[in-house]
This record gives C-alpha cells, sequence and structure tokens, in this order.
C-alpha cells in the first residue's frame, strides 16, 4: 500500500480501543525511530521532547483527560465571555477525547531546550544566534511546525506497523497545570499529542449509525488551495 492509499484507507479518529490487546512495544519503537530518523529540523536542534505513556500509565492518562475536558469547558466559557456564542454544552464530556484516556500507548510531546552539536557550536562562536538554547516560548510557532511534521511522519508510521491512531490538541498548555494534577515529569509546555492502538470503534461508524455521515466533511480543495 502507498503512502496515500495508507493515509486515505486507514487513518482514523478512533473512538474506542481494544484495551485487552496491546500492540508490541516494538512496534512503537520502530515508528518513533522512523520519525526521529525522517523529520527535518532548523539546525538539527530537534527542540521537542516525546514522552511515551505505556499500558501501565492508566492514572497518568487519566490526569491528561481531566486537561483536556477542564480546556474543553474553559474554551466554551471563554467564548460567551467574550459573546462568541450564546450557550456552552454546560459540561456534557465529549465521548471523542476517551481515546486520551484508554488507550494501550499515549505519546505526547512538548518544548525542549536543546544545545548546538559541534557544527552549530563553531557556528555560535561566529556570531550565529542559536535561538533553541533559549526560551522554547519565544520560538513555539516554529517549533510547533517541526512538531507538526514529527507527528505527521510518526502517525504514518504508526500505521504502516499496523496500528491505528487518533490526535488531539485539546488540552491545558501550562506546565503548572499538569504539575498540579500529579504529572511533575513534565517541564516544558505540550505542543501536541496523539493516541495509538488497535481499534474497537471509530468515530465516523457513529456518524454512519446517526446517517451524519456526510455532514462532517472537510472543506472542497478549492477552498483551501488558492494558485496565485
Amino acid at each position: 500500500m502507498n503512502y496515500f492509499d495508507t493515509l486515505e484507507k486507514k487513518r482514523k479518529h478512533v473512538k474506542k480501543y481494544h484495551l485487552n490487546k496491546i500492540p508490541p512495544k516494538e512496534c512503537i519503537e520502530r515508528a518513533l525511530y522512523k520519525a526521529w530518523k525522517t523529520t527535518p529540523g532548523k539546525n538539527n536542534a530537534v527542540p521537542y521532547q516525546v514522552l511515551v505513556w505505556g499500558p501501565d500509565k492508566e492514572i497518568h492518562k487519566e490526569a491528561i483527560h481531566s486537561l483536556v475536558v477542564k480546556n474543553h469547558i474553559h474554551a466554551e466559557d471563554r467564548a460567551v465571555e467574550k459573546k462568541l456564542m450564546n450557550k456552552t454544552q454546560e459540561g456534557v464530556p465529549n465521548p471523542y477525547y476517551e481515546h486520551i484516556k484508554l488507550n494501550p500507548y499515549l505519546i505526547t510531546i512538548h518544548s525542549r531546550i536543546a544545545y548546538p552539536n559541534r557544527f552549530y557550536k563553531e557556528q555560535v562562536e561566529q556570531g550565529h544566534f542559536y535561538d533553541q538554547s533559549h526560551n522554547p516560548e519565544d520560538i513555539i510557532d516554529s517549533v510547533a511546525v517541526e512538531v507538526g511534521l514529527f507527528v505527521g511522519n510518526l502517525g504514518y508510521y504508526l500505521l504502516e506497523e499496523g496500528l491505528d491512531i487518533s490526535y488531539n490538541s485539546c488540552f491545558k498548555r501550562e506546565v503548572k497545570d499538569w504539575h498540579n494534577v500529579g504529572l511533575h515529569m513534565v517541564e516544558q509546555r505540550p505542543i501536541t499529542m496523539l493516541s495509538c492502538g488497535y481499534a474497537e470503534r471509530y468515530r465516523r461508524q457513529d456518524l454512519i449509525d446517526r446517517k451524519k455521515e456526510s455532514w462532517d466533511l472537510k472543506p472542497e480543495i478549492n477552498e483551501i488551495v488558492k494558485w496565485i
């Protein structure tokens, strides 16, 4: 199966994973290695850290899920306060966040202070500013781009291993919030996350059952791609 077909046919948002069917750790390690090996980055700095929460980290995943739920609720509350919408869902849980706490593996990606290799040490001595060695918040935009490249590659390689994946970008980003729920091993702000395992049910199946599968589609390409 080629790259396009793998993503088009196998990439689906997971509502529920098989929790009694754990992927071999070697599958995750191979995908992580390939993503590390093939993802480009400015100055070869890799100013992000990848944390893997395995099958034995149920409590930690529940804590991360709580940060997802809190962010979702607060986002709605802020929107009402700013008069961008006139009501919230009143805290009704979103079932499509369940994959964050109920999965064999959860991977979160965070900022990291990086240090120059031998080549860039010489460049720094000559006046080059190696911004990855300083405050990660100052370069969060460029780091997020690199993380997006890494996660895109990682997702593909996990699919290639026969696994299912789901992404998530709704969560509290302040490190203190992570510490408040006991996740003191997190040292820098999170940027994104994905879960993986063997799917028991996909979100799309819910839409099909409700006869709404044609309601939830991305915009047509002509709305997104403009030739100048």
